[in-house]
């Protein structure tokens, strides 16, 4: 960033003091003038604030990158913002209008982008952040909301697993016994929380009750995605799953080695098995991705795995 501001003309980076310079006395203007005064200059700073932001975003971006969606997201993002920072513009009508029309035209962009190839054959995580991240300018961020919506649903439904044979991952686990505990302490520990704070402020006791609760019940969304969602050897593609711990699939044919595991040998390999040894060692031609909790990601080469018929496993893959 500091390499980009230098490469700036100097005369460049000068002229941008003057929209600064409007925004604070806007700004200032706002706080000190009657309510109606109050609005309009606050309406000014908002959209001298938004058209400078895209002016610095214009000068530092190379111009081989520059896009109108670009600009497009920080004139989202600046009326977004700007109307939950000054409570006098949410009056203008326009500015929602023109908020939700430049979320339209994204959102009708993203939906028109195509999908990757062999979509349909993807595992359940990898569709849904195929699908929507479409819809975003940072898909990192958005799959935050897409990995919980997919985990609090094994709360309600059984994951659709894809054909093919299905091999169990979770024999021998205590990950139901560390949960059961972890539960019944969290729930203990949340209402004694609750009785202290409510002497205090109950608004406070019962905003931490809900998320003591919300904590809870993705505990057990979490148990729950290990118990039902096994590895699966499909036709023409592998699905390797830890519950939402760890999710990805690949082609059959970029299996390179399926071997019994070694302890020495296979030590630096990514180890998927949650709470139980693993005993299986995977080796691909090409790396695989994995998504893990949240923003977690990984692209390997080679996993260790736990299966409960690991015997069974190795004959599926070497059919």
């Amino acid at each position: 960033m500091v390499s980009r501001l230098r490469a700036v003309p100097v005369h460049v980076r000068l002229s941008w003091l003057l929209p600064l310079a409007f925004v604070l006395a806007a700004l200032a203007l706002a706080v000190t003038s009657p309510d109606e005064p109050r609005a309009r200059f606050a309406h000014l700073a908002l959209v001298d604030a938004t058209l400078s932001t895209a002016l610095v975003v214009l000068l530092l971006t190379p111009v081989a990158q520059r896009n109108w969606h670009a600009f497009l997201g920080v004139g989202l993002r600046g009326v977004a913002l700007t109307a939950l920072v000054f409570p006098e513009v949410r009056a203008y009508l326009w500015l929602d209008l023109m908020g939700l029309a430049v979320g339209g035209v994204l959102v009708g962009r993203g939906w028109r982008l195509p999908l990757p190839e062999g979509y349909s054959e993807l595992d359940d995580l990898e569709r849904l952040y195929a699908l929507c991240g479409r819809l975003s300018r940072t898909p990192r961020l958005t799959r935050l909301p897409l990995y919980d919506l997919l985990l609090f649903r094994h709360l309600f439904v059984r994951p659709r697993l894809p054909e093919g044979q299905h091999f169990g991952t979770r024999r021998g686990a205590t990950t139901g016994a560390t949960l059961t505990l972890l539960v019944f302490g969290s729930a203990v520990e949340g209402l004694l929380a609750h009785v202290l704070l409510e002497r205090w402020n109950p608004t406070a006791a019962w905003v931490w009750t809900g998320l003591n609760v919300a904590g809870l019940l993705w505990l057990l969304a979490y148990g729950r995605a290990l118990a039902t969602r096994p590895v699966t050897v499909g036709r023409r593609r592998l699905y390797l799953r830890s519950g939402l711990h760890w999710t990805g699939s690949t082609a059959l044919a970029n299996l390179e080695e399926a071997a019994p595991y070694g302890a020495g040998e296979d030590a630096d390999a990514l180890c998927i098995a949650i709470d139980v040894r693993p005993n299986v060692t995977l080796r691909f031609t090409e790396p695989v991705r994995l998504y893990g909790v949240y923003l977690t990601e990984r692209e390997v080469r080679q996993v260790t795995l736990h299966l409960d018929d690991p015997a069974a496993f190795l004959r599926a893959l070497n059919r």
